[in-house]
């Protein structure tokens, strides 16, 4: 059986807080020590239904676990699984880093790997909850541990309910019956994470619906001004740091894009056709991008995605910008907090683009609906003015 409680947590020191301008937007605020499925109805009639009907969702999903420390720790919470036959969780596997210290196995597990290979394992296969079988007196190595997973999308807990390694965790969750503090939590999950994906669903679907017959129209004009498709498709980083392709309308020449995306556009781009200055100019050329949400790997607001080999200077985005990566733990967004902040106008120095990340990575840690309807109506008065992209 698996549950979850969540109180508002003291994790300064586990997760920093980003630098950077207080959103003006109010923050939704949980009681502490309740559940969204457990507090007292905030509304009446379809806003209680709507929370039942999330929260049976939630909790009939499969939570997806990864061990890190073959201990005794360790050992017990699978044995709990295996005694409990929980369905909502598949049996975990453990990764150690201590190669020459660990055992061949523990309980029928061996040890599926180092940390490095639980970052890797982690993305392929979607795990939502890693547990540190560790003694909270293990400071050191929990700090690094933290620290390399930081750009995962995941909750971060710990068997040794002490926590007490830099103070004691006001967060817990419940695993086979068994309560765990947690010590880093994911970002925009449980009712939140349904709340902004049928926002997303529904807000995208009625684009679409009423610019059908515009998009009709902006296609066939593309395919008149100059030889080549309407629609462009470019690989670019999304959540969990996989790739997607994104969809835009085109507005190069059409031999003349750069499909890898290492430098972006430049302010009076050559490349850039006729049909293609007014649709950027506008920003109308992103509006294919709804069909990448109604596909799962968008959503309406969010981080903007950056192509695979996108650079500043010389140096790969990644590589330049710290706690860039952080930015994968959501989904990626048509526009952000960072567009509509100033970043819309083009990213082109270390400094800004540093900026821009500070700013994506506080509209994550401050999610609320609300703030995206905010950045939604932003977006639309900066188009209308003509501040769309070069």
């Amino acid at each position: 059986m698996v549950g979850a409680e969540r109180r508002v947590g003291r994790l300064s020191d586990w997760c920093p807080d980003v630098d950077g301008r207080e959103l003006s937007a109010p923050r939704s605020a949980e009681p502490p020590g309740t559940r969204m499925d457990e507090r007292e109805p905030v509304g009446k009639g379809v806003q209680n239904l709507v929370r039942v009907v999330a929260a049976r969702a939630t909790s009939l999903r499969t939570r997806k676990i990864a061990i890190i420390g073959l201990t005794e720790s360790a050992g017990r919470v699978i044995r709990k699984l295996q005694d409990q036959h929980a369905a909502s969780v598949s049996l975990p596997k453990v990764f150690d880093d201590r190669a020459s210290r660990r055992p061949e196995g523990l309980h029928s597990m061996k040890v599926a790997g180092s940390v490095d290979d639980l970052i890797e394992y982690a993305r392929s296969h979607s795990t939502d909850t890693i547990i540190l079988a560790l003694p909270s007196k293990a400071t050191t190595r929990i700090n690094e541990i933290v620290a390399r997973l930081s750009s995962l999308p995941v909750d971060i807990i710990i068997t040794d309910n002490s926590a007490g390694s830099r103070g004691e965790a006001d967060r817990y969750t419940f695993i086979a019956g068994e309560r765990f503090p947690i010590l880093v939590e994911r970002p925009i999950s449980g009712f939140k994470a349904f709340l902004k994906k049928s926002f997303d669903i529904i807000f995208a679907s009625v684009v679409l619906v009423i610019c059908a017959p515009l998009l009709l129209f902006i296609a066939l004009l593309i395919r008149i001004d100059s030889p080549g498709g309407a629609l462009f498709r470019q690989r670019r980083m999304g959540f969990n740091n996989r790739p997607f392709t994104i969809l835009k309308f085109r507005t190069m020449i059409a031999d003349a894009a750069d499909r890898e995306g290492s430098f972006g556009t430049q302010y009076g781009d050559p490349r850039v056709t006729r049909v293609g200055r007014v649709l950027r100019h506008f920003s109308i050329d992103e509006l294919p991008q709804f069909l990448n949400v109604l596909a799962g790997s968008m959503s309406v607001v969010g981080p903007r995605p950056q192509a695979v080999s996108m650079r500043i200077g010389d140096r790969r985005y990644v590589d330049a910008v710290a706690r860039y990566i952080e930015r994968h733990k959501v989904k990626p967004g048509l526009t952000g907090w960072a567009q509509v902040n100033g970043s819309r106008d083009g990213i082109y120095t270390l400094d800004t683009a540093a900026w821009a990340v500070s700013m994506d990575l506080e509209y994550i840690r401050k999610w609320s609906l609300w703030l995206d309807i905010k950045i939604i109506w932003k977006t639309i008065g900066m188009i209308l003015c003509g501040r769309g992209a070069h």
